[in-house]
C-alpha cells in the first residue's frame, strides 16, 4: 500500500468517509473495500455481516440517544426552548438559567475525565505556517453561545512541541495547517456539511451497516476537492434526508428556530431512519406484489385467472357488476403499510403512480360499501344472516379502504393527483351506509321489543335483531372500532384539507346522527358495549369540534344542528350521563360538547383544531383494537401535528383587541345555546312528553357538576348566562307564573351547586394542609381571602397567580389533547379578560404597583394566547399537582361573577317569598330549602333569612304555609340552637286552617320536645299538642294522640327504681311528674283533654297494660311529691301536685291504693285560707272518684273523714260541695250510718221551708242563708237517695203526701222559682230543681217544675235561662251514651249481656223526661242558641246537639240551625254542630237535603241578626263561611252537590217589578251577596260541579238580567225603538235603532233605587260566575261535548294566580255593594249593567274582519238557553264585543250556527252606523 495510488468505481473512501482527490506526490487513505484483499478477512466469507461488523473509522459502540422520531422531536422542542429563553429581551427565562446551572455542574472541570489523544502522523505535510487558518467555527445556538460563555473547560490538543507526542501534531491540508475543530453534536441538530474553501467536513450514514449503530455526528478533516461521483452521492443522500424529515417541517414552530439549529432542519436518528426504510421497503414490495397480481386478474388464453390474483384480490359483486378488491387480511395490511411510511414521513419516496394505482384498488373496497344493505330483519333465515355477516366483513374491508384512501391524501396534499373529491364522496358514502343502516341501528336495538311495566313478572318477548346482532357481537364490535378509526381521520382530512366545505353537511350530519343516538342504559341491552360506543360518538364529538374551530363561517349552523337534535336526547339521567370524567361524576356527551365548543371559540387562530382528544384515546384503547405498531404509528401522526402559525410568535397584538373578540365569540355562542335551552325547556312540564324540561335539569347539573374543573372552564360562563336570565324572568312583572317558579327552582340548584363547590374549596384547602410548597400556601391563603371578602383582583391575576398555576398544569398533561387546548385558551382567554377589564395597579405580584408591570403581564398574555406554547419556552415554574391545580381552578371560579351572583340570587330567592303567587312562594321556599340543606351556615350569616320564612308562615295560601313550615323544620334540623326562636311560630300553625299545615307542625313539634330539655318549652308544645286531639280532623285528632303517646309514655316503659338505671328512672319520672303537672296547670280545657286521653289510653289502646304501669308509677311519685317535692323538677306546690292527681283519678281510679287516699285526709280539714281550697277540693276530687274503687279502707279513717266533710259542708261553695256530698255518700255505703245525712238534709230542708213565706225584699240579708241551704239540699237530693228513711222527713212535713223524698225537696223550692222571688233566690232554687231533676228524670214531668221552666223561658232573662239550659244539658249529657262511656267492650262475652241488653231494651224515667223536654222546650233552645255567641249560646247548642245525638226530634227540626251554627266565629259551636250534621247527613241524607235550601236562609239571618254580617266569608285569606255545609257536602253523592249548586242558584232568582226595598237595606241583595261569596270560595272536587253552578248561574242571569237591562234602557237611559224608514218595525221587533229621548220624564227615587238593587244583584251574580271560571280555569271545560264524563269527573285544577285573584274579586264586590248610595250612583249602576249585558268581555277582538271567528266562540245566554253555556262577560278587563241590539221585547238574539259568509245586516242599526253586523 505504501505509495500505491488506488483508484475505485466508487470513489475514494476514507473509513466511510469521501476523500479528497490525490494530487502528485501525496498518498491518501485507502478505503476498507481497497484494503480488505490484504486483510485475513479476504480469505474468510462470513456467513452473516452482522456477525462481525465491518471495521469502521468510527466507535466500535454508538448508542442510539434517541430511539424514536417523537424524542427528535421533543428535544429539538427544548433546546428552541432554551434558545428562545438566551434571546429573552430582559433576562433570561428561569428553566434556561436552571438548564445552564445544570450544564456547568456536568462541565466541572474537576468532576470531567481527562482524554489525551494523539495527533495522526501525517507523512506529506507542508509545515509552511504562513497560510491564514481557513476553518470556520460553526454557528451556534444563543443558548450553546451562553454555555460557550460562561464555561471555561481548559482543553489543549497535541502539538509537535509537546512532550506527550512522539510525532508532530500539526496537520496539513493541501500545505495548509488545520487545527481539529471540535464540533459536538446536539440531540436535536445533525450538522451540515461546513462548507469550506480547501476542505469540508461532512457525515456519512448511508453505508452504515445495520447491525451497527454508527454515531450520526462524526467530524473528520478530509481534503475539499470532491469527484462528481462522490458529489452526486452527496446530493442524493441530503436529498434522503430532505424526504426524510418532510413531514416534520410542518410541525417546526419556526423558521427562526430552524436557523438557530447547525443547518436548519432536523436531524433523524439511525434507528428512525432505518424504521422509515424498513416502512418505505415494505410498502414498496406489498404494491409490487398487489401490482402484479391486478395484471394477472386478466384470464389468459386458456380463460384462468393466475392463482397468485385469487390469492391477493377477491371479487365484490355491485349494481354495475363486479370488481375485484383486495382480501381483507391485505387490505389492512396495506393500511399499516401505508400509514408506517407516513408517519415517517416519507410518503415522496413512493412513487406518484404507485400511490394512484393503490387509491384506485381502495376505491373499489370503499365503493362496494355505499352500495350495500347492512341493515337486520327480523325474520332472517339462517343463509340470510351469513350474508349479512359478509357484508359486514366487506364494509369493515371498505372502512379500512377509505382510511388508505383519507392518509394519502392528507400526507400528499401537494400531489395534485392524489386530490379527489370522488374519494372524500365515496368515503362519506360508506361512513353514512354503516352508520346509517348499522351501527345505530343495532345501537338503538334492546332486548325486548318492548318495555316491562313495573311490577310484572311476565318475561317479554325476545328482540330477534337483537339476538342476532349479539350472536355476531365481536363482528359488529369491530365494525365500530373501524368506523371510529376512520371517522376520526376523516375529520383530520377534513380540517387539513383547506377551505374545501363540500363534504361538511354530510359529516356534521354523521356527527350527529353518533352523538344523538341512544346508547343502553345497561350492558344486558347493548350489544356494541357501552363503553365501546361512547368512543365512537367521543370520535363524533372530537371531530365536530375540530370542524366548529376550522369552519367559523358554519359554526352557528353547528350549533343549531345540535339545540334542534336535543329531543333526542333520553331524559333519564342513568341514561343520558354516559360521558365519564376523571374527577367527577359522569355528564351528558352533548353537555361536555357545549362547554367545549364555547372553550373553543375562545382559544386563539382555531389552534384546538388540530390535536386528538385524550379522552378519544383513551376510549380508543379500551375498544376493539389493531395491531400495536399501527396503534403506536398513529398517535406519531397525530403529534407531529402542526400546532400554530409561528408567524404570530414575533409581535404580539394588543391585548384587549386579541382578547375581546374570543370572549365576545364565547359568550354570544353561550348565550344561543342558554336562550335555546331556556326556551324549550319553559314550554314544557316535566310531566309533558317533550324532554326539554327535564334536559334543561340535566344540562344545569352537569354544568354544576364541572364548575370548577379546569378542564371545563366554560361551565361558569354558560351558567352566569342561565342565571342571568333567570334573574331577567323573575324580575319581569310580564313573566308568567310558571317560567317564575321554574327560574326560582333553577336558581335554588345553581345556588346550592355554587355552595357545593365553596365548600369543596374548603375541604380542598384542608388536604392542603400538608403542603408545604409556595404554591400551596398561596392558594390556601387566596381561599381564605375569599371567605373574607378580602380578595385582591392583583393576586388573582398575577403572573405568578392561579391562572398561571392552571395553564402550567393543562400545559404539563398534554397540549396534544384539544380537549385541553381548548381549556387553556379558555383560561388564557378569560385571564386576559380580567386583566382588561380597567382594574388599576400591578397585575404582577413580584413588582410593584408600575404601569410597567400591568404592560408586561398585558405583553406576556398576548404572546400565550397567540402561541399555547410560549409560556413553556419562555418562563419556567414548579410542577403543579393535580390537587393543586383544582383548587387554583376552585379560586378562579369562586372570584367569578357568576359565584359572586350568589348573593343576589339567594336574594331574590328571599324576596320571591312575598310574591303574590303562592306556587312562587312555594318554589322559593323550597329553592331556600335546597340551599340549607347543602350550606347551614347560611343561618348564621343572614340573620334575616329566618324573619322572610316567618312571614311566609303567616301566608294567606296553605301551600305556602306549608312550605314555610318545612323550610322552619329544615332550618332547625340544620341549627337545634333555633328551637327556642321558632316553637310559638310552630304552635302557631299547630292551629292552622289547613289540615296538612296541622299535621306537619305536629310532627315538628314532636321533634323539636325530643331534641330539648327546657320544662317551658315542653310544656308549651305538649299543651299544644294536646289541643289538637279535639280537631275536627279524625286524622290530627289521631296524629296527636299518638305523638303525645310516643313523647310521654313508651319512652317510660321497662323503666324500673331497683337495678343499675335506678337514678335515670327517677329522673325520667321526676322530670315527666313536673311536665304533666305544667300541662294541667296551663288551663281546664287542656287538662280536660287529658283526662279523656288517658282514659283513651288505658282502656282502649293496644298497650294499655304498659301504659297502666307507667302511670302507676307516676301517681306514686306525685303521691311521693305531695310531701316531698324535692325530686320533681322545679319543686312544684301541693295544690299543683294534687290537681294532677285529681286528673288521673278521674281517669282511672284503679291507680290509686288505700293507701294513698289516706294520707289525703289531713288535707280534708283545714280550709282557713283560699290555698287551703285548691288543696281541699282537689283531695275531695280523688276521694270522690276513687273512694267508690277501694274496699280496703279503714274504719277510723272513713269515719275520720266523715265527720270532716260535714263540718266543711256550710263553707263550701257548690262545685266543692258537690264533690263532698257525693264522697259522703260513699262513706256512708260503706259505714252505714245513713242516720247522720238524714238528719242534717232534714235540718237544711225545714230551714228552707221556714223561709217561704218571707219577703226577701224586706230581709235581702236572708238571701245568702236561704241560698246556701238550697243549694246543700238540692245536692243531696242528686246525689242521694233517701227514700227508705221517708218517715223521718215525713215527720217533720206532715203535709207531704208523696212517697219519694226528692219529690218533696221539689216541692219545697218550687214555689222559690216564682217571680216574684229575688233573681237571686229564683236562680239558686232553679238550679236545686234541675239539679235534683238530673238525678230523679220524673221530677222534670212535674207540672210545677215545668211551669217553672216556661215561666223562665217567657220571662228571657238571661241568667235563668243560662241556668235553666245548664240543668237541662246535665241531665241530657248525663243520659247521652257516648261511643266509649258505659258500652262494654265488644268481646267481653256474656257477663255485660245483660247489661248491654238493659242498655238498648229497657224504658227508663230518663227517656220519657229526656222526649217530653224535647220536644217541648226545643224551639226555646234553638232560639237562644241561634241568639248569640256566648256562653248561653254554647250551653244551647251543647244541648240541641245532644238532643240530635239522641234522636229524640226529628232532623228536619234542627237540622237548618246545626248548618247556621256551623257558621258561628266561636270555633266550639261550630265544630258540635258540623260533627252532628255530619253525622245526620250520613244517615238520612235523602231527606236532610231537602231542608238546605232553608238551612242557608237561616245561615243568612244568623249572620245578618247575629254576628252582623252578611259577607260569605271571613278571613284571609278568604273562607267560605258555609264551607263545613259544603264538605258535609262532600262526603255524600255527587248528585245531591249538584241539586243543592241548583237550588241555591234559583233561590238568588228574582222579579224586578217586586223587589222589597226598604229604608235601611236590600233584604234580597244582601242574601244575594252572602251566597255568591260563599259559591265563590267552595272547595269544589269536580268539574261537573262547577260546570252546573256555572250554567244555573248563566241561565239565572240571562232571563232575569235580560229584563233589568229592558227596564233599565226604557225607564232609566229612556231609550226607545226608532224605526228605520217611517214603517214599522219588524215582527220579531228589531228593525229599529234605540235612542234616547230628552223629553221623557225621570224616572221616580224608589223605582230608579229598585232598579239599581237589581243591577247590583245581576252584577254580582255575573262577577262571581267570572271569577269561579277563572279561578278553577274552566276555559277548557265549557265547550266540551256533554258526554265527555271522563273530564267532567276529574279535580278540577285552582289557577296560580289565585290570591291576586281573590283580592280583585272582593274588591269588585265592594265595589258593587257600595254602588247605590245616591241617585247618580244608582244611574250609573243601571248604566254599567247594561254594558255589562251587552258587551263581552272575554272575547278580544283583534279586527273587524274577525267577527265570524269570535262569534264561533261566543253565545250569549238566553231564558231558554240549555244549562250547558259558555263565556259571559265578566266585569272590567279589556274592550270586547257588543252583543247584538236587544229588540223590543227585550231577549237578546241567539247565536245561531255562522255562515260562510258575512251575516246579513241586523234589524236594529247601529246608532255608530258600523257596517260590521254589530260588533264593535
Amino acid at each position: 500500500m505504501n505509495g500505491q495510488h488506488i483508484q475505485s468505481g466508487d470513489g475514494a473512501r476514507s473509513n466511510g468517509n469521501p476523500a479528497a482527490a490525490p494530487r502528485a506526490g501525496q498518498f491518501r487513505v485507502p478505503t476498507v473495500s481497497e484494503v480488505l484483499p490484504y486483510t485475513p478477512f479476504s480469505s474468510i466469507i462470513p456467513f452473516s455481516p452482522d456477525i462481525i461488523p465491518t471495521p469502521l473509522a468510527l466507535p466500535t459502540t454508538a448508542p442510539s440517544v434517541f430511539g424514536t422520531y417523537h424524542d427528535v422531536i421533543h428535544a429539538k422542542r427544548m433546546l428552541e426552548q432554551l434558545s428562545a429563553g438566551a434571546t429573552s429581551a430582559e433576562s433570561a427565562s428561569k428553566r434556561c438559567q436552571q438548564t445552564l446551572r445544570d450544564v456547568q455542574k456536568l462541565l466541572d472541570p474537576d468532576s470531567l475525565t481527562q482524554l489525551k489523544f494523539k495527533a495522526p502522523r501525517r507523512p506529506y505535510a507542508n509545515t509552511d505556517k504562513s497560510l491564514p487558518n481557513t476553518f470556520r467555527t460553526a454557528s451556534l445556538s444563543p443558548f450553546a453561545n451562553m454555555l460557550t460563555d460562561t464555561v471555561d473547560v481548559s482543553y489543549r490538543y497535541l502539538t509537535p512541541d509537546s512532550p506527550e507526542a512522539h510525532i508532530k501534531t500539526e496537520t496539513t491540508v493541501n500545505g495548509t495547517h488545520a487545527r481539529p475543530q471540535a464540533i459536538l453534536p446536539t440531540p436535536q441538530s445533525r450538522v451540515k456539511p461546513i462548507q469550506q474553501q480547501h476542505g469540508h467536513v461532512t457525515p456519512r450514514l448511508a453505508d452504515t451497516p445495520a447491525g451497527s449503530q454508527g454515531s450520526s455526528l462524526q467530524a473528520v478533516v478530509v481534503s475539499t476537492i470532491l469527484t462528481s461521483a462522490q458529489r452526486a452521492e452527496y446530493e442524493e443522500h441530503m436529498s434522503s434526508e430532505a424526504d426524510s424529515v418532510a413531514g416534520a417541517r410542518d410541525a417546526t414552530p419556526s423558521k427562526r428556530h430552524d436557523r438557530s439549529l447547525a443547518n436548519g432542519y432536523r436531524s433523524v436518528s439511525v434507528d428512525q431512519k432505518q424504521k422509515g426504510d424498513v416502512a418505505v421497503q415494505s410498502l414498496q414490495s406489498l404494491l409490487t406484489e398487489v401490482f402484479e397480481a391486478e395484471d394477472y386478474l386478466q384470464p389468459d388464453t386458456s380463460g384462468a385467472i393466475s392463482s397468485l390474483a385469487t390469492g391477493i384480490f377477491a371479487v365484490c359483486d355491485m349494481d354495475d357488476g363486479s370488481v375485484p378488491v383486495l382480501q381483507p387480511e391485505l387490505q389492512a395490511k396495506l393500511e399499516s403499510n401505508m400509514q408506517k411510511v407516513i408517519a415517517n414521513g416519507r410518503l415522496g419516496s413512493i412513487d406518484t403512480d404507485s400511490l394512484m394505482r393503490a387509491q384506485r384498488l381502495c376505491e373499489s373496497a370503499v365503493v362496494a360499501v355505499g352500495s350495500m344493505n347492512l341493515r337486520i330483519d327480523e325474520d332472517w333465515a339462517d343463509q340470510e344472516v351469513e350474508e349479512w355477516v359478509s357484508r359486514v366483513s366487506v364494509a369493515e374491508r371498505g372502512l379500512i379502504g377509505a382510511r388508505t384512501l383519507l392518509r394519502t391524501m392528507g400526507a400528499g396534499t401537494h400531489l395534485k393527483e392524489l386530490q379527489s373529491e370522488d374519494y372524500l364522496k365515496n368515503t362519506i358514502t360508506a361512513l353514512t351506509t354503516v352508520i346509517e343502516s348499522c351501527v345505530v341501528p343495532v345501537v338503538e336495538d334492546r332486548v325486548s321489543l318492548h318495555e316491562k311495566i313495573r311490577g310484572s313478572k311476565d318475561e317479554l318477548p325476545p328482540n330477534p335483531k337483537f339476538v342476532t346482532a349479539s350472536t355476531h357481537r365481536k363482528a359488529l364490535q369491530t365494525l365500530l372500532h373501524a368506523t371510529s378509526k376512520t371517522f376520526r381521520i376523516l375529520g383530520d382530512f377534513l380540517t387539513k384539507s383547506g377551505d374545501d366545505e363540500s363534504a361538511f353537511s354530510s359529516v356534521e350530519y354523521l356527527c350527529k346522527l353518533l352523538i344523538f343516538a341512544e346508547n343502553a342504559s345497561n350492558e344486558r341491552d347493548s350489544v356494541m358495549g357501552i363503553q365501546n360506543f361512547e368512543t365512537a360518538r367521543r370520535c363524533a364529538m372530537d371531530v365536530l369540534a375540530k370542524m366548529f374551530a376550522k369552519y367559523t363561517d358554519q359554526r352557528q349552523y353547528i350549533l343549531d344542528g345540535i339545540l334542534t337534535s336535543l329531543e333526542k336526547l333520553p331524559s333519564t339521567k342513568q341514561s343520558a350521563r354516559q360521558f365519564r370524567l376523571l374527577d367527577a361524576k359522569p355528564i351528558q356527551l352533548v353537555s361536555a360538547l357545549l362547554m367545549r365548543l364555547v372553550q373553543t371559540s375562545a382559544t386563539h387562530g382555531g389552534a384546538t383544531i388540530q390535536g386528538r382528544s385524550k379522552a378519544l384515546t383513551e376510549g380508543s384503547q379500551a375498544s376493539v383494537a389493531d395491531s400495536e405498531d399501527d396503534a403506536d404509528f398513529e398517535d406519531d401522526e397525530e403529534e407531529s401535528i402542526k400546532v400554530s402559525p409561528k408567524k404570530d410568535r414575533s409581535q404580539p397584538a394588543d391585548l384587549v383587541t386579541i382578547a375581546k373578540p374570543l370572549h365576545d365569540a364565547a359568550q354570544s355562542n353561550a348565550s344561543f345555546i342558554v336562550k335555546v335551552l331556556l326556551q324549550r325547556g319553559m314550554a314544557t312540564s316535566k310531566s309533558s312528553d317533550e324532554p326539554y324540561r327535564k334536559l334543561l335539569d340535566i344540562f344545569t347539573e352537569d354544568f354544576l357538576n364541572v364548575l370548577g374543573s379546569s378542564e371545563w372552564p366554560s361551565a361558569e360562563m354558560l351558567l352566569r348566562t342561565l342565571v342571568l336570565h333567570m334573574i331577567g324572568t323573575i324580575e319581569n312583572a310580564k313573566s308568567s307564573v310558571p317560567s317564575r317558579t321554574l327560574a326560582l327552582e333553577l336558581l335554588g340548584t345553581i345556588g346550592s351547586g355554587i355552595l357545593e363547590l365553596q365548600i369543596a374549596a374548603r375541604n380542598a384547602v384542608r388536604s392542603l394542609e400538608s403542603d408545604e410548597t409556595d404554591i400551596g400556601k398561596r392558594l390556601s391563603d387566596l381561599i381564605d381571602q375569599l371567605e373574607t371578602g378580602d380578595l385582591e383582583t392583583s393576586s388573582l391575576v398575577a403572573f405568578d397567580g392561579p391562572y398561571r398555576m392552571i395553564v402550567e398544569y393543562l400545559q404539563a398533561r398534554d397540549l396534544s389533547d384539544a380537549q385541553l387546548r381548548s381549556a387553556q385558551g379558555y383560561h388564557l382567554m378569560q385571564w386576559a379578560f380580567y386583566v382588561c377589564g380597567g382594574r388599576e395597579g400591578s397585575a404582577d405580584s413580584e413588582s410593584s404597583d408600575s404601569p410597567r408591570s400591568h404592560k408586561d403581564l398585558q405583553r406576556r398574555l398576548s404572546s400565550m394566547i397567540v402561541d399555547l406554547h410560549w409560556l413553556e419556552e419562555h418562563h419556567g415554574y414548579a410542577a403543579i399537582t393535580t390537587a393543586q391545580s383544582r383548587l387554583a381552578a376552585m379560586t378562579v371560579t369562586l372570584n367569578s361573577r357568576f359565584c359572586k351572583a350568589f348573593n343576589r340570587i339567594f336574594s331574590i330567592l328571599l324576596t320571591s317569598m312575598s310574591s303574590e303567587h303562592s306556587t312562587v312562594k312555594s318554589r322559593s321556599l323550597k329553592s331556600v330549602v335546597t340551599l340549607l340543606e347543602k350550606d347551614p351556615s347560611i343561618l348564621d350569616r343572614n340573620a334575616y333569612v329566618l324573619s322572610h320564612i316567618f312571614r311566609c308562615a303567616n301566608d294567606n295560601s296553605p301551600l305556602v304555609r306549608d312550605s314555610a313550615l318545612k323550610l322552619i323544620g329544615d332550618c332547625i334540623r340544620l341549627r337545634p340552637a333555633l328551637d327556642n326562636s321558632v316553637y310559638t311560630r310552630v304552635i302557631a300553625r299547630s292551629r292552622d286552617a289547613a289540615i296538612g299545615v296541622r299535621k306537619r307542625a305536629l310532627k315538628m313539634l314532636k321533634e323539636i320536645y325530643l331534641r330539648n330539655e327546657s320544662m317551658a318549652l315542653r310544656s308549651a308544645v305538649a299543651d299544644a299538642i294536646i289541643a289538637r286531639i279535639e280537631d275536627n280532623e279524625e286524622s290530627v285528632t289521631e296524629l296527636a294522640r299518638q305523638t303525645i303517646e310516643e313523647i310521654w309514655f313508651l319512652p317510660l316503659q321497662n323503666l324500673k327504681f331497683d337495678g343499675d338505671r335506678a337514678v335515670e328512672t327517677k329522673l325520667r319520672y321526676g322530670a315527666q311528674a313536673a311536665l304533666l303537672i305544667r300541662t294541667v296547670e296551663a288551663s281546664d280545657s287542656i287538662s280536660t283533654v287529658f283526662e279523656a286521653l288517658l282514659k283513651e289510653l288505658l282502656s282502649r289502646s293496644k298497650a294499655a297494660s304498659a301504659h297502666s304501669a307507667v302511670c302507676n308509677t307516676m301517681v306514686r311519685v306525685l303521691f311521693d311529691g305531695i310531701v316531698d317535692n324535692s325530686d320533681i323538677p322545679g319543686s312544684p306546690a301541693q295544690p299543683a301536685i294534687l290537681r294532677c292527681l285529681s286528673v288521673f283519678a278521674k281517669a282511672s281510679p284503679r291507680l290509686f291504693t288505700a293507701a294513698q287516699l289516706e294520707r289525703l285526709e289531713p288535707y280534708t280539714q283545714n280550709l282557713s285560707k283560699s290555698d287551703d281550697l285548691e288543696v281541699y277540693r282537689s283531695a275531695i276530687t280523688i276521694l270522690r272518684h276513687v273512694m267508690p274503687h277501694q274496699s280496703m279502707l279503714k274504719h277510723d279513717f272513713l269515719e275520720t273523714l266523715q265527720s270532716s266533710l260535714l263540718a266543711s259542708v256550710a263553707k263550701l261553695p257548690k262545685s266543692e260541695l258537690s264533690e263532698v256530698v257525693l264522697c259522703l255518700w260513699t262513706i256512708n255505703g260503706m259505714l252505714g250510718n245513713t242516720e247522720r245525712l238524714v238528719n242534717f238534709l232534714n235540718s237544711a230542708m225545714k230551714n228552707v221551708y221556714g223561709f217561704r213565706n218571707t219577703d226577701f225584699n224586706i230581709e235581702p240579708k236572708l238571701v245568702a242563708r236561704v241560698s246556701k241551704l238550697m243549694v246543700i239540699v238540692g245536692q243531696f237530693g242528686k246525689a242521694c237517695e233517701f227514700d227508705s228513711h221517708l218517715a223521718t222527713f215525713k215527720a217533720s212535713f206532715a203535709w207531704y203526701k208523696a212517697n219519694t223524698v226528692a219529690g218533696l225537696m221539689v216541692e219545697i223550692l218550687c214555689p222559690f222559682t216564682s217571680p216574684k222571688q229575688p233573681l237571686a233566690v229564683r236562680e239558686v232554687s232553679l238550679d236545686a230543681v234541675c239539679t235534683i231533676s238530673q238525678s230523679w228524670p220524673k221530677l222534670f214531668l212535674r207540672p210545677d217544675v215545668v211551669n217553672s221552666f216556661e215561666t223562665v223561658f217567657s220571662d228571657r232573662v238571661a241568667s235563668l235561662e243560662e241556668v235553666l239550659l245548664s240543668g237541662l244539658e246535665g241531665f241530657f249529657c248525663a243520659n247521652e251514651v257516648s261511643s266509649g262511656d258505659g258500652t262494654p267492650a265488644l268481646g267481653s262475652g256474656v257477663a255485660s249481656g245483660t247489661e248491654r241488653l238493659g242498655r238498648t231494651y229497657v224504658a227508663t224515667d230518663q227517656d220519657g223526661a229526656s222526649t217530653s223536654i224535647a220536644q217541648r222546650f226545643l224551639p226555646q233552645i234553638l232560639r237562644l242558641a241561634l241568639e248569640s255567641c256566648d256562653e248561653i249560646a254554647f250551653i244551647a247548642s251543647k244541648l240541641v246537639v245532644s238532643i240530635n245525638r239522641q234522636g229524640l226530634v226529628h232532623p228536619k227540626e234542627s237540622g237548618p240551625a246545626l248548618v247556621a251554627l256551623e257558621t258561628c266565629p266561636m270555633a266550639a259551636i261550630a265544630n258540635m254542630a258540623f260533627v252532628e250534621h255530619k253525622a245526620l247527613h250520613t244517615k238520612h241524607e235523602s231527606l236532610f237535603d231537602k231542608e238546605y235550601m232553608r238551612a242557608v236562609q237561616q245561615a243568612f239571618e244568623y249572620q245578618r241578626d247575629t254576628i252582623g254580617s252578611t259577607a260569605g266569608f271571613t278571613g284571609q285569606p278568604p273562607v267560605s263561611k258555609l264551607n263545613l255545609l259544603w264538605e258535609v257536602l262532600k262526603t255524600g253523592k255527587a248528585q245531591v252537590r249538584k241539586k243543592f249548586l241548583g237550588n241555591l242558584c234559583q233561590k238568588l232568582d228574582f222579579d224586578p217589578n217586586s223587589l222589597v226595598i226598604n229604608d235601611k237595606s236590600a233584604g234580597h241583595l244582601e242574601f244575594v251577596r252572602f251566597c255568591v261569596t260563599n259559591l265563590a270560595f267552595f272547595d269544589y272536587d269536580r268539574v261537573e260541579e262547577l260546570l252546573h253552578l256555572l250554567a244555573a248561574m248563566e241561565k239565572m242571569f240571562a232571563g232575569t238580567g235580560t229584563a233589568v237591562a229592558q227596564a233599565i234602557e226604557s225607564e232609566v237611559l229612556k231609550l226607545h225603538v226608532d224605526v228605520t224608514g217611517g214603517s214599522g218595525s219588524a215582527p220579531d221587533g228589531t228593525s229599529g235603532t234605540l235612542v234616547a229621548d230628552p223629553s221623557a220624564n225621570a224616572v221616580e227615587p224608589s223605582r230608579l233605587r229598585q232598579l239599581a238593587v237589581s243591577a247590583q244583584i245581576c252584577s254580582l251574580i255575573w262577577e262571581t260566575r267570572s271569577f269561579i271560571r277563572r279561578l278553577w280555569n274552566m276555559q277548557k271545560h265549557m265547550n266540551k261535548p256533554k258526554n265527555a264524563a271522563k273530564e267532567s269527573n276529574k279535580a278540577p285544577n285552582r289557577a296560580t294566580t289565585a290570591p291576586a285573584m281573590t283580592e280583585s274579586y272582593l274588591v269588585e264586590v265592594a265595589k258593587l255593594i257600595s254602588a247605590n248610595t245616591t241617585r247618580d250612583g244608582q244611574q250609573d249602576m243601571c248604566a254599567s249593567f247594561v254594558e255589562l249585558i251587552s258587551v263581552d268581555s272575554e272575547v278580544k277582538v283583534g279586527s273587524d274582519v274577525d267577527e265570524d271567528a269570535g262569534e264561533a266562540g261566543y253565545e250569549t245566554p238566553s231564558e231558554g238557553a240549555s244549562n250547558k253555556s259558555t263565556s259571559v262577560p265578566p266585569s272590567g278587563g279589556r274592550r270586547g264585543k257588543k252583543r247584538k241590539s236587544i229588540a223590543s221585547n227585550g231577549t237578546p238574539r241567539k247565536k245561531g250556527r255562522p255562515s260562510g259568509g258575512r251575516r246579513k245586516s241586523g234589524s236594529v242599526k247601529p246608532v255608530d252606523d258600523d257596517e260590521d253586523g254589530g260588533w264593535d
